[in-house]
């Protein structure tokens, strides 16, 4: 994304981005629009088990890809979406455990506080995790 697109310019993009992904692996996928599921931008149906799961999608600014800590939620993964203009897409694949882990490992690493308001996961942390479909339910 250009530097002059917007915030919501950027999510609406990851948001579209991985659910076409998800689509063209033969998930079912829906828009949450917040409306019932705020902790989740997308619902989605895997393709063998049947498995219902959300999706928060995040996309990517400059040093961090802004996550919140979240109450434990089996049914919850994390994309990690950058979306640049002029490249390809690149998709990282978290559970929520995995993501804790890293929101943690961050705070840790900067000297933060336990609350420390702000959370994310750095792109270095999320780089082990690029086109980790396999994380999904099945």
């Amino acid at each position: 994304m250009s530097q002059t697109q917007s915030a919501g310019q950027l999510r609406g993009a990851a948001q579209f981005a991985v659910a076409s992904e998800l689509c063209k692996r033969s998930y079912e996928v829906s828009f949450t629009m917040g409306n019932t599921t705020p902790i989740a931008d997308l619902m989605a149906v895997s393709p063998v088990g049947r498995e219902m799961f959300l999706v928060d999608v995040k996309g990517y600014r400059r040093n961090l890809f802004l996550v919140k800590r979240t109450p434990a939620n089996a049914r919850l993964y994390y994309f990690l979406a950058f979306v640049p203009d002029g490249a390809p897409n690149r998709f990282f694949v978290l559970d929520q455990a995995i993501a804790g882990r890293l929101i943690e490992q961050g705070l840790q690493t900067l000297g933060r506080a336990d609350g420390y308001p702000v959370t994310g996961i750095e792109w270095d942390r999320a780089l082990e995790h690029e086109g980790r479909w396999d994380v999904l339910p099945k």
